[in-house]
């Protein structure tokens, strides 16, 4: 965000018209204190107060400055913030739209017990005039998941198989998701991801089942195969694919597996972006793989564009004591 966004001329300009900008490490000083006062979850949390120290809305997460703008702008023309929603909520109290968008802003706010208030006036009321649209039960069911509240989510999602109106399996495909998330099983996941045409899903279901080996760490041959899968469905244009081959390549010096690929996976990191954690990862492949040579070569590498962090000195203190045995 500082490289990106926040240092666009657009969003410096509307920063010094706006806003009183601060920025907080919720790791030190009052950060810890700051963090738990806002419900902030994730890294970064943007978040925008009026005068009186009360909160407008949220952004969560990285955004280019083109969006980030757009949504300052939005934020700005108090346009679907918290307050705009009850505003159209106590005009129209019956539009099941408005009522899943408010429940929606509180889980953006994190706000959970809020939001599960509105989730459950939704399922009752229309649940007893007969109003739901597929789409809106779907939605229902998404939010609740949101909130930690599986075994609801569920119920709607099997709810909306039986009715027979599931067309794109969408409540078929989740219902599944989630109830092997609930039963920490992996079964029903692998036969599905076998059938399915669908990379999205496909992509779902690898995910799910690494996190769940990975939970249970009891068969990381399984994990890595699944993990090399998974990896293999993002092809260049992913943005983030530099980093998702490092976490792969990390990963398997974790757990002994796969070491070649690793390596070949991490070279292929670098080539889209060169970067010191990426190099790190190699070093550490070098050394699994006995090439310890070749890994203190590496983390030199390390050392010189930082001198400073601890870890890479540590890294060729162990990568040496090997070299000496």
């Amino acid at each position: 965000m500082d490289n990106d966004t926040f240092s666009d001329e657009k969003i410096i300009d509307f920063a010094n018209d706006h806003l009183i900008s601060l920025k907080i490490d919720a790791e030190k000083g009052s950060g810890p204190k700051q963090k738990e006062k806002y419900r902030v979850r994730g890294y970064p949390t943007i978040i925008i107060l009026d005068n009186s120290g009360n909160e407008l809305d949220r952004i969560v997460g990285y955004l280019p400055p083109e969006d980030f703008l757009k949504e300052l702008n939005r934020i700005k023309n108090g346009t679907n913030t918290l307050s705009d929603l009850q505003l159209k909520y106590s005009k129209n109290s019956d539009d099941i739209t408005i009522q899943i968008d408010l429940a929606k802003k509180y889980i953006d706010l994190n706000v959970k017990d809020s939001a599960k208030k509105y989730l459950d006036d939704i399922q009752s009321y229309h649940r007893v005039n007969n109003a739901f649209t597929f789409q809106n039960f779907y939605n229902l069911s998404q939010l609740y998941y949101r909130i930690g509240e599986l075994d609801i989510s569920i119920d709607i999602l099997d709810q909306i198989v039986e009715q027979g109106v599931d067309s794109s399996e969408s409540a078929y495909f989740y219902g599944l998701l989630y109830k092997a998330k609930k039963n920490n099983t992996i079964d029903d996941l692998m036969a599905y991801a076998d059938i399915t045409n669908d990379t999205t899903r496909k992509k779902q279901c690898y995910w799910q089942m690494i996190r769940t080996l990975k939970k249970n760490d009891n068969d990381p041959s399984l994990e890595a195969q699944l993990y090399l899968k998974a990896v293999s469905l993002y092809d260049e244009n992913y943005k983030h694919l530099a980093s998702l081959l490092n976490s792969f390549a990390w990963r398997m010096t974790e757990i002994g597996q796969l070491l070649p690929e690793a390596l070949e996976k991490v070279n292929y990191a670098l080539e889209i972006k060169e970067d010191l954690k990426i190099l790190d990862t190699k070093a550490e492949v070098l050394w699994k793989l006995g090439r310890v040579e070749e890994a203190i070569k590496v983390i030199n590498e390390c050392i010189q564009g930082n001198p400073e962090y601890k870890h890479y000195q540590d890294q060729k203190a162990k990568f040496l004591a090997t070299k000496a045995l």
